[in-house]
């Protein structure tokens, strides 16, 4: 019997609820004491289409998706097909038969197999057939031992909003399971258990709700956006959340609408963001543009897809760094900042707005769909941590008209920004090349000296910017470069290897841009390999640190662009294979 460990995966079709069962679960697994993860994988459309949602619990931290799942619930034959081969053996699968069968190489026979009529149950004793996936939830409550008490809790308050009526057919629907395991399988275990413990101060949380609290807590006050996946999530907490505290959010009717909004309160000092994914990016790119030349500080989150084009609107990616380090016609300073957890979805969102008022420019928050959209356990923030810095910001007072310079030349790059209504202060907001007034011109020497005073910023900033942590054994002779989403996988993979007694480093970049290179050069120097894990096909990271490092034989890739996140054991095996051949992996 394995106790308080366990991967569970729903699949159906997008729309019949499968998602909302999983969310359910994943709180009653948070509410026993057990520390969770999920991961969402659906398709592009509302209705249709085969979809899973997969909730990893155990009493350790969970960084990502396991190797393999534990349990499948199948309320289809697809999720059949589609994920048996993905089942540690020893697992269990539930399976609605109500209107199909599972036959010949598919029923595994290392797996054990419930087949239950989830649908015909829900249709016949209740009345309705989308209650099934409660049933299934009562099915699991009583092959894995959830507690009762809070199983019910959670369902009474997911469905309170809707009715006693609702609540009372969710609770028979949980009782309904339950029987059909006791009537039917009573003597078939399904080999794994539950055994709640106190939940204590915790939160469960999604990527993308992690960095509207963020932001909110830093001070936005202004948001503009428009619906994109998989980045909506964003714009949806915040027009809950934000006019409680006097802020104001705009769906408005396009990307280039949104980002010329944002920057327009920008301008006049309020803290301001947008959030969008690779296609929306793509259209503010003009005005980051602008904002690059106006020096006025905005925050845009960018919630990685894959691409080109539409791509897979659903599915993650890391593709997009390059455009957001080089787009542009012109060269402007910019910051890129990944988290790589959902506490750092937090953090560095608050980080961003600090760094966008301080150096008074544009500053990206790049995640990606494995982690904007996943949830995972987490202690609460320590709001009384966040600082609140903005920069040279003149927001009252009284300035010597004439005297006052918005674009003066400074040591760091960095001018007093008095925004509009500033007795005194001179306003102009050109787009063209200007002096340090303000006041357009295409002098040679002036473009010359401006150019140099906006991208100077990069390099005085550097001391202030996140730096990369270091995981794992610093001396290892193997080591691994990654950010974003794949820093739970790949910390996981270190923590295994080094049990393995395979000591392995890991430098988790959290800054992109400008570019950490003494960090990176410091970390690969002596490795006698050096895996660059990222999910694109080109290997953008890995380029980024052969042009710092120049050649370096120790260098390789390790991509994944499948559109899903990383497995554990994808890291650890090639690493496995270094060892299993006689080559040195011994910490110096």
């Amino acid at each position: 019997m394995i106790l308080n460990s366990l991967e569970m995966m729903f699949g159906g079709q997008a729309g019949d609820g499968s998602l909302t069962t999983g969310d359910l679960i994943a709180g009653v697994f948070k509410r026993m004491g057990l520390e969770v993860y999920t991961y969402k994988d659906f398709p592009s459309r509302i209705r249709g289409g085969h979809t899973n949602y997969v909730i990893r619990a155990s009493e350790q931290r969970n960084y990502g998706m396991a190797d393999a799942v534990d349990s499948l619930v199948a309320f289809d034959l697809e999720a059949v097909q589609a994920h048996i081969d993905e089942m540690r053996p020893g697992g269990f699968v539930v399976f609605d038969n109500t209107s199909e069968t599972v036959d010949g190489a598919l029923r595994r026979s290392d797996v054990t197999w419930y087949d239950i009529p989830l649908a015909k149950i829900a249709k016949e004793e209740l009345g309705l057939e989308l209650v099934r996936n409660t049933i299934s939830l009562g099915v699991l409550a009583a092959l894995v031992g959830m507690d009762a008490g809070i199983v019910r809790a959670d369902v009474t308050a997911v469905y309170q909003r809707k009715g006693e009526k609702v609540v009372d057919l969710n609770l028979r629907a949980i009782a309904a399971g339950e029987a059909y395991v006791r009537e039917h399988y009573a003597g078939v275990p399904s080999g794994y258990a539950l055994r709640a413990k106190p939940d204590g101060d915790r939160l469960i949380m999604m990527g993308n709700d992690a960095i509207a609290y963020g932001a909110l807590v830093a001070g936005c006050r202004f948001m503009a956006g428009y619906p994109i996946t998989p980045a909506t999530d964003i714009l949806e907490w915040m027009s809950k959340q934000l006019p409680k505290f006097g802020g104001v959010v705009v769906q408005a009717e396009d990307e280039l609408a949104a980002i010329t909004m944002t920057l327009g309160a920008a301008f006049t000092g309020v803290r301001a963001m947008t959030a969008t994914s690779g296609p929306g990016q793509a259209l503010m790119t003009e005005a980051i543009g602008l904002a690059g030349v106006l020096e006025i500080p905005v925050v845009v989150v960018e919630c990685a897809r894959t691409g080109p084009s539409t791509g897979m609107p659903t599915k993650t990616e890391q593709s997009n760094l390059n455009h957001l380090i080089y787009s542009g016609h012109g060269e402007i300073p910019r910051v890129i900042l990944a988290p790589g957890t959902i506490e750092e979805s937090f953090t560095l969102t608050t980080a961003a707005f600090n760094l966008a008022d301080r150096w008074q420019l544009p500053v990206f928050v790049l995640t990606e769909q494995a982690l904007c959209q996943s949830k995972a356990t987490l202690a609460p923030f320590d709001l009384d941590a966040v600082e609140i810095d903005r920069g040279e910001l003149i927001a009252d007072g009284e300035l010597t008209f004439g005297e006052y310079k918005r674009f003066a030349f400074t040591a760091d790059g960095v001018s007093p920004r008095a925004i509009p209504g500033v007795y005194g202060g001179m306003h102009l907001a050109a787009g063209s090349e200007h002096n340090d007034a303000g006041v357009i011109t295409e002098n040679a020497a002036n473009r010359a000296r401006m150019m140099e005073k906006r991208m100077g910023k990069l390099e005085a900033m550097r001391d202030e910017l996140p730096r990369a942590i270091l995981h794992g054994v610093a001396d290892a002779d193997i080591a691994i470069v990654g950010y974003g989403a794949n820093t739970g996988p790949i910390r996981e993979a270190v923590d295994r290897l080094a049990a393995e007694k395979i000591p392995v480093r890991f430098l988790q970049l959290r800054t992109l841009w400008p570019f950490p290179e003494d960090d990176v050069r410091v970390f690969v120097h002596g490795a006698h390999h050096v895996f660059v894990v990222e999910n694109n096909f080109t290997g953008q990271l890995e380029r980024l640190i052969r042009a710092v490092t120049g050649p370096i034989d120790a260098l390789r890739g390790l991509r994944k662009y499948d559109g899903r996140p990383f497995h554990p054991i994808e890291i650890i095996a090639p690493i496995r294979g270094i060892a299993a051949v006689g080559e040195s992996v011994e910490v110096r």
